[in-house]
């Protein structure tokens, strides 16, 4: 994976001097047609076999994430709701008005999780820089 160097100031003292960071430069995106175009080669199903099977299955996920179930997609991994909520004093003032930054997360499973162990890096050439 290729990555590129960005300076950021520091938030919470804006007279420190930045620091050098490296970011992730994508390759692009993977449209779910591609996805499914993969798998039927894997597979005795058709694309559209695989399409209309994929498109379902994101469908029904946001049914379940606010059922509040986690999903455990076998080896993939987990999806969940996470949330905040302002604080208070009295547990009788906490109500549900409170929550904010609702989130899905994914938690990716052990082989997945993995893989990214074997990943390699390179700075985008483009971006060389002597820092």
């Amino acid at each position: 994976m290729k990555y590129k160097i960005l300076s950021k100031a520091n938030p919470l003292d804006r007279s420190a001097a930045p620091k050098y960071y490296a970011s992730p430069v994508y390759a692009g995106e993977i449209e779910l047609k591609r996805i499914a175009e993969e798998i039927a080669a894997l597979s005795s199903l058709s694309t559209g076999d695989v399409y209309n099977t994929l498109i379902n299955f994101v469908e029904s996920l946001p049914k379940y994430l606010k059922d509040g179930y986690k999903l455990r997609l076998g080896d993939f991994g987990i999806f969940k709701v996470s949330f905040g909520s302002a604080g208070a004093e009295d547990p009788q003032k906490v109500s549900a008005s409170q929550i904010k930054n609702r989130k899905i997360l994914y938690m990716p499973g052990k082989d997945i999780r993995n893989s990214l162990n074997d990943m390699h890096f390179e700075q985008e050439s483009s971006l060389k820089t002597s820092v």
